[in-house]
């Protein structure tokens, strides 16, 4: 994905926050950028434009983001425009996606609504 890659353009004003292996975190991140979870965060993500979850990061928490790369564990509802579940992720929580990849030995235990919302005549009135 070539997320903190060396050669990164950090000149296009895209905000990187990281929580790294060593760190556990307690709260709510507001994320207008990209986050990135290798360690411990217990708290929601909300309004993050990337948030990824490496091998052994875990998010204790709801999630809101435009794209969601999760490599290691969410317990807690995610919501993403784009949901990727890699081979060794563990999702618990209900998952609201316009699209979603799971690749082989990834976990979901949860409820699953995948694609665009449409809007019935009932939630009109």
């Amino acid at each position: 994905m070539g997320f903190l890659k060396k050669d990164s353009d950090f000149s296009s004003g895209e905000h990187f926050s990281v929580v790294s292996a060593e760190c556990y975190f307690q709260g709510t991140l507001n994320v207008q950028g990209s986050l990135r979870v290798d360690g411990t965060l217990e708290g929601s993500v909300d309004n993050a434009r990337h948030v990824i979850v490496g091998d052994g990061g875990k998010i204790v928490g709801d999630v809101t983001a435009e794209i969601v790369v999760c490599g290691g564990t969410i317990e807690g509802n995610v919501c993403a425009d784009m949901l990727e579940v890699l081979g060794k992720a563990s999702i618990v929580g209900d998952i609201r996606a316009k699209k979603m990849i799971v690749e082989e030995g990834g976990r979901i235990d949860g409820r699953c609504t995948i694609g665009e919302e449409q809007v019935t005549e009932e939630e009109n009135n």
